[in-house]
């Protein structure tokens, strides 16, 4: 498939229409809303952009989301989940258990209608509220407004799991989010139009497609990206890891843009060289292959450049610390070719590897959020004295229902709460891991040509 050049081009000079700055050192980031957010992919997918882009930076970024949560529900958690952290920047999206979805149906009678009112005036209001609250208790940190991700009310599914108009409510959301961005001087990105109109276009051909998964609800891998590369496109973060230019027959460097290259030899025909760039390429997952060729995720955010000037015709391996990576002619050494998605070159494999240890990171931060989330609704929604193993198992034997949300968290917490420390334990090994695994390696690069 071919990038969705038109709809892209026309659309986001709008949705990047309000300046927003790449985070600097030492900020700390908060991300508040739902379960969506819970999950934390988009995260972590903006966390690995800026750990293998600015090595030389260490940005906090903490997870403040909650299954289930809607910006009413956010209110009695917002001090230990945002303001005590002291964020410099807080992300906020909800809407998408706010809207009321079971109202939404295919002839909705006047009840429902007014339930859909309703809910779009509580949300409007309690977002008014948590923002009020953010700017004065967290002492006016700068403020990001998400536009609800899409609930997929198009999509073909074979359960009937549709929910008519729902999409339509969030677009509301989405519409008084921007409004109430340029109110409070923050910055909008819009995940909902986008989100939309790539699943509007690709189901045109394919009726089934969608960046949302099979419940209509939560985007998955793709759908994260797509929410990262927004978020990060919003920013104006810069696409280039790096930009090299070697002259072969003059045997010097041309340019060597957030790098640093050495030793330039040339003996026998053969060109090689030491790089020592200061970021790594950005590590994508491999699952969001098809995304690629639908947004320019990787002209946007990941360009490893490298040329090489005034090679005798022919063809040539690219070898890195002795391995080839990759053969090119002279003609395309000398356009340049980007390296950023090539996975046998050392500096692919180190990206890869930052994001392995962040994966790790944010599965020990979402099972120790699962469980306080879980601890925090028994005691307020149903006033279990969580301290109290009996009545916390009497609690989890209550329900009728042991297949509902609420006994399935409760019996996970039951057998898993006495780990909670030892998920924070892990989470501050996979942090500290994944920062001393993005330091910058020097390598060396030979030009081999092929007889």
């Amino acid at each position: 498939m071919k990038l969705l050049n038109i709809w892209l081009f026309l659309f986001l000079p709008f949705v990047f229409s309000l300046e927003a700055k790449p985070f600097q050192d030492g900020d700390v980031v908060c991300f508040l809303g739902d379960s969506i957010t819970a999950n934390g992919r988009y995260q972590s997918y903006i966390s690995n952009y800026y750990l293998t882009r600015f090595t030389d930076q260490t940005i906090d970024f903490h997870n403040a989301g909650r299954p289930g949560d809607t910006a009413s529900g956010s209110r009695s958690r917002m001090q230990e989940d945002v303001i005590d952290k002291k964020p410099t920047a807080v992300a906020i999206m909800f809407g998408m258990n706010d809207v009321s979805r079971g109202s939404y149906v295919a002839n909705p009678d006047e009840s429902k209608l007014k339930r859909q009112k309703q809910a779009l005036e509580r949300y409007q209001k309690y977002m008014k509220e948590v923002v009020a609250r953010i700017r004065k208790e967290g002492k006016e940190p700068e403020l990001y407004f998400l536009t609800p991700s899409p609930f997929d009310q198009t999509v073909l599914l074979d359960k009937n799991n549709n929910q008519l108009g729902c999409n339509d409510g969030l677009g509301k959301c989405a519409e008084f989010v921007k409004g109430l961005s340029l109110a409070n001087e923050g910055k909008v990105i819009d995940f909902h139009q986008p989100m939309t109109q790539l699943n509007l276009d690709l189901q045109q051909k394919d009726p089934r497609w969608t960046i949302v998964g099979g419940d209509r609800i939560h985007p998955g891998v793709p759908g994260h990206l797509m929410m990262a590369w927004l978020f990060l496109k919003s920013q104006n973060v810069p696409s280039l890891v790096s930009n090299i230019a070697v002259d072969s027959a003059n045997v010097k460097v041309i340019s060597e843009n957030n790098a640093k290259v050495s030793s330039v030899k040339n003996e026998n025909g053969v060109l090689s060289f030491n790089v020592k760039q200061k970021a790594l390429p950005f590590p994508i997952h491999k699952s969001t292959k098809e995304l690629l060729q639908l947004i320019p995720v990787v002209e946007d955010l990941n360009q490893e450049k490298l040329s090489i000037k005034n090679l005798a015709k022919g063809s040539y391996e690219i070898k890195i610390d002795g391995v080839t990576v990759a053969t090119y002619s002279s003609e395309e050494l000398e356009r340049g070719i980007n390296l950023a998605m090539n996975d046998l070159t050392p500096q692919y494999q180190q990206a890869q590897k930052v994001a392995y240890h962040n994966e790790k990171h944010r599965d020990m931060v979402t099972k120790a959020r699962s469980l306080l989330n879980t601890r925090r609704w028994m005691k307020s929604y149903y006033k279990v004295d969580v301290d109290d193993p009996k009545a916390v198992q009497a609690h989890a034997d209550h329900f009728k229902d042991k297949k509902s949300y609420s006994a399935i968290m409760a019996r996970r917490y039951i057998k898993t709460w006495d780990s909670y420390e030892s998920y924070l334990e892990q989470v501050k090994e996979h942090r500290k891991n994944t920062l001393e695994s993005r330091l910058p390696q020097t390598h060396r690069y030979s030009i081999v040509p092929l007889q």
